[in-house]
């Protein structure tokens, strides 16, 4: 049996750069988790959850709502003590040196002698990528903490049934009206801001381009083809190539737009509700972005005709925030515009798998449940709900590393 010391030996030294590729960082990462719960006790499983989570939560929004990270940063990002980031930050030393000890015991930020820290990856990030300190902002404060708080009562007076009603569902029994989440993010322009950026970084950080699991060089061909054909015919006007249907701030097209640069003006197409492409149109001209346009357009209604006879229609984590009875309704609104023989929908999304299905995913489900009534689905889940649609798969692709898959499908 080995002990602790040989245990901890072990452990010095390992970081995520330790590992030849992401498969086997994060398959030595489950691993590690896995070996903690093993060793944890019921009551620090307790203690982690119920207060660990909330306190370093707070303390972490508080000390970006503070500067603390952008002043640190800004003052050379060398180790620094309490009393210099009260000096750059205005903040009572006092309060910054409680909340930099707390973070320092989850190993946020490294303490290198007494009241004097280090930056951690995670504490750079946070200045470095301008979108990851808003997911501690509105995203945690105004629409994940609350759901979470309010899903065991919501439940409890639904007699613990399973909820599948967009319109009356955990988020309505919060907020005490009838809009839903998208209405509610919709309305509050500061929410609207935060949501996006937190979905680009899970984007980012938590799951695998799906430029790196879908060969989009298979994009280009096939539009080649077709319009080689069409001109034959007398055609001018080419289809899209690439239409993200409620695509948020863009950045899957901007992957597409990275691996293939020289496409031309408008070829990718960027819909999603008004409310969430405010500012959006500004952002990518300001990327210099100009092969994707933005559109507003309800995933409810028809694609307009501008967008007929794309190549890839694109939805990355869309259906998974509906039930199946609006899943459905957005699958046969969009299917018309797909043309028979040529269009594929690429549908971006988790498997609940069947047999220990990944934590990120499970965690996700229940984050649907409490924010939408809907849920994450299994392979025969998606197999289903695509046949209702009239429409048939035609591959699902898959990457070790990764997260989602990509189901490739056309209309039958």
């Amino acid at each position: 049996m080995a002990s602790a010391d040989q245990l901890i030996a072990n452990l010095e030294g390992i970081s995520a750069s330790s590992f030849a590729n992401e498969a086997e960082r994060i398959r030595a990462r489950d691993a590690v988790f896995e070996a903690l719960r093993r060793i944890q006790s019921p009551w620090d499983i307790a203690w982690d959850q119920v207060w660990v989570s909330g306190a370093i939560n707070a303390c972490v929004s508080t000390l970006i709502e503070a500067g603390v990270f952008t002043k640190w940063a800004e003052a050379g990002g060398e180790p620094i003590t309490c009393a210099r980031l009260a000096e750059l930050t205005g903040a009572d030393e006092l309060l910054i040196r409680r909340m930099m000890r707390a973070i320092a015991g989850q190993h946020l930020v490294i303490e290198v002698a007494p009241d004097t820290y280090a930056r951690t990856a995670w504490a750079k990030t946070l200045v470095e990528d301008k979108a990851f300190p808003n997911i501690y902002r509105g995203f945690y404060h105004e629409l994940n903490n609350p759901m979470f708080l309010t899903l065991p009562a919501y439940l409890k007076s639904t007699n613990f049934r399973n909820p599948t009603n967009v319109n009356d569902c955990n988020l309505q029994f919060w907020r005490g009206n009838p809009e839903n989440l998208f209405q509610y993010i919709g309305n509050n322009p500061a929410l609207t801001s935060h949501f996006n950026d937190a979905m680009e970084c899970h984007s980012k950080y938590n799951l695998t381009s799906w430029v790196d699991i879908y060969p989009t060089d298979t994009v280009l061909k096939a539009a080649a083809a077709k319009a080689q054909s069409t001109t034959a015919n007398g055609a001018t006007q080419p289809p899209p190539l690439v239409v993200d249907v409620g695509g948020g701030k863009g950045h899957d097209l901007l992957k597409f737009l990275a691996r293939h640069p020289s496409i031309p003006d408008g070829s990718l197409v960027l819909e999603d509700l008004p409310d969430i492409l405010k500012g959006v149109e500004e952002s990518l001209a300001k990327d210099n972005a100009t092969a994707i346009s933005v559109h507003p357009h309800d995933f409810f209604t028809p694609q307009p005709a501008r967008t007929s006879g794309a190549r890839i229609y694109f939805m990355h984590n869309v259906l998974h925030d509906w039930p199946d009875e609006a899943a459905l309704k957005i699958l046969r609104a969009l299917a018309p515009a797909m043309e028979k023989g040529y269009s594929r929908l690429l549908i971006h999304e988790s498997f609940v798998s069947t047999e220990k299905p990944l934590a990120r995913v499970t965690v996700s489900d229940i984050t649907m449940m409490a924010c939408l009534a809907a849920a994450e689905r299994s392979e025969e889940g998606w197999r289903g709900l695509i046949e209702q649609a009239g429409m048939r798969i035609v591959k699902i692709w898959r990457a070790v590393e990764a997260v989602e898959s990509i189901i490739e499908v056309e209309v039958v």
